[in-house]
């Protein structure tokens, strides 16, 4: 790799100039992020291009094109209709990943091995696999979403075997279907219990975590109206939710506390056993606060970091008027003019990556070296130790840019384990026009002339670029600026 920091640095200044910033010094190892309205006011996606940015792990070249064979509304309701698009390629890449279909009580078997974090690393290499190839795109994209509002730390007691069954059972069954549905799988699932700790929820010493985050994290929001007592309440009437050796979600009725509850002003009645928690359940997927909540994190992810309150009214309005249907949420969404004036979202590391692969038409072949890369690079699948899950804001990302310029240079490069992009099919690249028609491939619009005078500064004008140049023009599209907004 001779591509050195000191050209990365070159071609990372013009995003400083575009955001009118100062020049960045040579010698400088981090440059100012730069602003997204001023790097991109002049580069304005195609509508194709921004649908696909929002609703997509990365819009390519070749779905472009598709796209605009079959029409923007119809590819849309194409991916509505996830269960009847075709994903046999996507699957057989699944099929060495045993661990996908095992039962819980398989699962907890089958880790008792020396490498305990075997399946864990199975179930990130395949939500790799599946971003990054599954046709289903849409429906990733929300799988994804949930997973972080219902997240599970991958590494707490059994939840790195637990999650896989959560992932099979209770996300992708709902993620484009009804709210009420998964927050009541997701309130039985063993996973869940577990890394919340309501397996230790006894009348005698009862445990609030659980009740805490159903309603902070996963209905209400931290500003939702509930109370210190409405905490304490909840987690008398989960008590004795828990999961069996086999880990099976099961009622323990002698660790019930029976007595009579008040719950955000309803009254649980006593003797009601089991039914206390799902009682609880009903009132917070009916509160008004629960739909506010869901929608302002749906907006933040699909349109904008601070989401307009013109836009969250609306859909709040709707996810009420369809009881929390998410396919009717979502289309009102993709239809709001203000979905289609939103700004730029900065990518968080994983969809950095999985675009970057994407937008290359990589070969990753489900080693654990991607899903480790993904950990020094802050966001392995279902890493994040804390309920709330990986952040949304691009505050949160705005750290060293150096390790996506790592990843760059490796996965161009060939250095990047279990990864291999196809240098050789770039070659069609190296003629007349070269850096614009990359450019293009890559970012999916002509190169500004200042970009394009960025990368000349590095790579010089040639008639026609070798293989190892081809690399480098790959390597700078990929770690520049415009890539790392969608």
């Amino acid at each position: 790799m001779t591509h050195s920091r000191r050209n990365f640095l070159k071609l990372m200044a013009l995003g400083a100039v575009a955001a009118g910033c100062s020049p960045i010094i040579d010698n400088q190892l981090q440059p100012p992020m730069p602003d997204a309205t001023n790097l991109i006011a002049a580069q304005t996606a195609t509508p194709i291009v921004h649908l696909l940015n929002r609703t997509t792990f990365g819009a390519t070249s070749t779905l472009v094109q598709d796209v605009e064979t079959v029409g923007m509304e119809t590819w849309l309701e194409q991916q509505f209709d996830y269960p009847a698009i075709d994903d046999w390629q996507m699957n057989l890449r699944l099929r060495r990943l045993d661990t996908l279909t095992m039962t819980a009580a398989d699962l907890l078997s089958f880790t008792r091995t020396p490498d305990k974090r075997y399946v864990a690393n199975e179930l990130a290499a395949a939500m790799l696999i599946k971003a990054i190839y599954s046709k289903r795109q849409f429906y990733e994209v929300l799988v994804n979403f949930w997973s972080d509002h219902f997240n599970i730390y991958h590494f707490k007691k059994t939840t790195y075997t637990l999650k896989t069954v959560d992932d099979r059972e209770v996300i992708r069954p709902h993620a484009l279907g009804n709210f009420g549905d998964m927050l009541r799988a997701s309130a039985h699932s063993p996973a869940m219990l577990v890394y919340l700790d309501n397996i230790a929820n006894e009348k005698s010493h009862p445990n609030e975590n659980y009740a805490r985050e159903i309603m902070e994290l996963h209905t209400l929001g931290v500003d939702g109206g509930y109370t210190e007592n409405d905490v304490q309440e909840v987690a008398r009437c989960f008590t004795g939710w828990s999961v069996s050796n086999r880990g099976a979600f099961e009622y323990r009725p002698e660790w019930h506390d029976d007595g009579e509850k008040q719950v955000l002003g309803h009254t649980i009645a006593a003797g009601g056993g089991k039914s206390d928690g799902d009682r609880v359940l009903e009132i917070l997927i009916n509160h008004p606060n629960t739909a506010r909540y869901l929608v302002t994190k749906l907006v933040r992810r699909f349109v904008a970091d601070d989401p307009p309150t013109p836009l969250v009214n609306d859909l709040t309005g709707t996810w009420r008027e369809s009881n929390g249907d998410i396919p009717t949420v979502m289309r009102r969404l993709l239809q709001h003019d203000l979905f289609w004036t939103a700004p730029p979202k900065f990518k968080r590391p994983l969809e950095m990556v999985i675009s970057l692969l994407r937008a290359t038409n990589a070969t990753y072949n489900g080693k654990t070296a991607l899903v480790q890369r993904l950990q020094t690079m802050g966001q392995r699948p279902f890493g994040f130790a804390t309920p709330d899950g990986y952040p949304d804001r691009a505050d949160e990302w705005r750290g060293s840019l150096v390790p996506r310029w790592n990843f760059a240079l490796d996965a161009v490069h060939g250095g990047q384990g279990g990864v291999s992009i196809p240098i050789g099919d770039w070659q069609q690249f190296a003629g007349d026009d070269a850096i614009n028609r990359l450019g293009q491939a890559i970012l999916l619009r002509d190169l500004t002339p200042q970009e394009n005078q960025a990368i000349l500064s590095v790579v010089g004008e040639k008639d026609r670029y070798n293989q190892s140049d081809i690399r480098t023009l790959l390597a700078m599209l990929l770690s520049s600026p415009a890539f790392q907004w969608r």
